[in-house]
């Protein structure tokens, strides 16, 4: 008799892979706060997934967008299965329209960006040794200038944040820091009474401007950084050829010192903190035009709007004062004139920049925070908390997409060359 013959063992089913499978995804931030981690279907769209994320702003305040690990994004009708997107993966969330990305420079001896959407700090730069003295953006935000009192500056990639480059030569601390609108020019601005002048690219000190204790700025009529305006021993705000160091025009007012200077931005008229009041000059003529009298306090600082418009002072008894550039023939404004008055920290205002649109004002303090102000209303919109020391220092950008992309780290060493 033959026997029987077994059946022969089922076939595994090969893993599902239909567009109605379920999944588990993860959900970042651009910081890289856990934003979410639900269950999908691989057939879903971007507005499908990000209807199950909690506490997204509505659409008016910002879009958001879903990219995958790879740097798809998942947009309009494509879905999850479309980009790649698998159980377990994880896709970072980004907020369009998010507003200016905020950098600050701290007493703490570290710079930080933040995210002026959320407040969110995007990361931290370290390298500097002291104090972090002043920093700003390049033209096009692609790098970042940061001086300290260890006597030297750095640049920095404004997407990856690492150190590109130091700059030594100062024999005190550098308390401003400025560069080209070409991007070729480094300017730093020292208590060792000198402004240095360096290539950005190689690093190579080009000259030394004597006699200049700080602050110091490029003007903006001269993009190639040949012109330089800054603070000199003398008590007044000088126009000077950085190749020669040969004065050009000579702004002066009172002998009172100067804490802040800033051009406009068409080079046209110069500003500056001289004791308790701020003064504005045409530079060509050298006429002074108005001094803007906050009240009691001394100026710390002081800025332009993008448009020429406005101009602001910080003060050191904690508030901000906005008035019109347009001064009308009047040699001295006060509070009465004023456009803002913002009040809001609890320490001296030792820093103020507009964002690139003229929208918001940010103000940083020595209580350790920084501030977003509504230029229309007054409105405080932010604080920014994170740093343990006095913030010496506010510059911002318009946010883009190379932030996002670049920002798998979160703290960052510098590596400075």
């Amino acid at each position: 008799a033959t026997g029987a013959v077994s059946p022969p063992p089922p076939l595994e089913a090969p893993p599902c892979a239909c567009a109605a499978c379920t999944m588990r995804i993860s959900v970042r931030t651009l910081a890289g706060r856990a934003a979410a981690s639900i269950e999908v279907e691989r057939s879903w769209t971007e507005a499908e997934v990000c209807a199950r994320i909690p506490g997204l702003p509505g659409a008016i305040v910002a879009r958001p967008r879903l990219f995958s690990a790879t740097g798809a994004e998942v947009v309009g009708s494509a879905t999850l299965a479309d980009v790649g997107v698998c159980d377990g993966s994880e896709l970072q969330l980004l907020l369009q329209n998010r507003g200016p990305v905020l950098l600050t420079a701290s007493m703490d001896g570290t710079a930080s960006l933040w995210c002026s959407h959320s407040g969110e700090r995007i990361c931290i730069l370290r390298g500097h040794t002291a104090a972090v003295l002043s920093a700003t953006f390049s033209s096009d935000g692609s790098r970042i200038v940061t001086g300290s009192s260890d006597g030297t500056a750095k640049i920095w990639c404004a997407h990856t944040w690492e150190c590109l480059r130091t700059f030594q030569g100062h024999r005190r601390g550098v308390w401003s820091v400025d560069m080209s609108a070409d991007g070729s020019r480094v300017l730093t601005g020292s208590g060792d009474t000198t402004a240095g002048v360096w290539c950005a690219n190689t690093g190579k000190r080009l000259s030394t401007l004597n006699h200049c204790p700080v602050p110091a700025v490029f003007s903006p009529e001269s993009p190639d950084g040949r012109r330089v305006l800054a603070a000199t021993l003398g008590e007044t705000v000088k126009l000077i050829d950085a190749d020669t160091g040969d004065s050009l025009r000579t702004l002066k007012f009172m002998p009172c010192g100067n804490s802040s200077v800033a051009a406009s931005p068409d080079g046209a008229h110069a500003i500056a903190g001289v004791g308790g009041v701020m003064v504005m000059w045409r530079v060509h003529t050298e006429e002074c035009l108005s001094c803007f009298d906050g009240g009691a306090g001394r100026v710390d600082s002081v800025a332009f709007s993008p448009d020429g418009g406005k101009v602001v002072a910080g003060f050191s008894d904690r508030i901000a004062v906005m008035w019109s550039a347009d001064c009308c023939g009047r040699e001295h404004l006060t509070q009465n004139e004023a456009l803002l008055i913002l009040r809001g920290h609890s320490g001296p205002v030792k820093s103020v920049a507009f964002s690139a649109d003229g929208a918001v004002l940010f103000t940083g303090s020595q209580d350790g925070t920084a501030k977003m102000w509504s230029v229309d209303t007054g409105e405080c919109l932010m604080t920014f908390k994170g740093h343990i020391a006095e913030v010496t220092s506010v510059a911002c950008r318009p946010f883009t997409m190379d932030d996002m992309l670049g920002s798998r780290a979160h703290d960052v060493a510098g590596r400075g060359r």
